[in-house]
């Protein structure tokens, strides 16, 4: 049976984004054509009516994800104010559910690995979260310290058991954070 070109293209953003939410929680090179097509209900066999290659999946979430994260941002920054942003972002709910988080803490090691044309979209996706920071921080080193701190602090967090110890470096990276940008 054959189906409507909306419906491939329905399909195709559904797959990214159930794969994209798949690979920030469980990482995408160890997650197989057919984990990553049963999120939308389908087998591995209908993955290449779809896209040429896993990396080319892997290029799409970044994008995607990406993008999700720069409107985050913006929607939790306003007036110079990055506390707002901050609390969402170093919070037990990110933590959590990767799945629901920003793709840099759980993909930016995939990316490491990845071609380089997936390097090239994480660079500019990230170029641009850094020039949104900026615009509020009015200071580009401070932006990318910002990132920095944030995404590491996440990963970090993620790999200790939870309690006092992990929430104790959440709020130090906070308050380090809020700190330097009142300087």
């Amino acid at each position: 049976m054959r189906y409507s070109a909306k419906h491939k293209a329905e399909t195709r953003q559904k797959l990214i984004e159930k794969a994209g939410a798949l690979a920030k929680k469980d990482g995408f090179a160890t997650t197989g054509v057919d984990g990553l097509m049963s999120t939308v209900g389908l087998t591995g066999g209908a993955f290449y009516s779809h896209f040429s290659s896993k990396n080319e999946l892997l290029l799409e979430i970044i994008r995607q994800e990406l993008k999700k994260s720069q409107d985050l941002l913006e929607t939790n920054l306003s007036n110079h104010n990055i506390e707002p942003f901050l609390n969402l972002y170093l919070s037990q709910l990110h933590l959590n559910f990767p799945a629901l988080g920003c793709a840099l803490p759980s993909l930016t090691t995939e990316v490491g690995r990845a071609d380089a044309e997936v390097k090239q979209a994480f660079s500019e996706g990230l170029a641009r979260i850094h020039q949104i920071l900026n615009t509020q921080l009015s200071n580009p080193q401070m932006a990318w310290a910002t990132i920095a701190m944030t995404v590491g602090a996440v990963n970090l967090a993620r790999a200790l058991p939870a309690g006092e110890r992990q929430q104790a470096l959440l709020t130090a990276c906070q308050n380090m954070i809020l700190a330097m940008a009142k300087n």
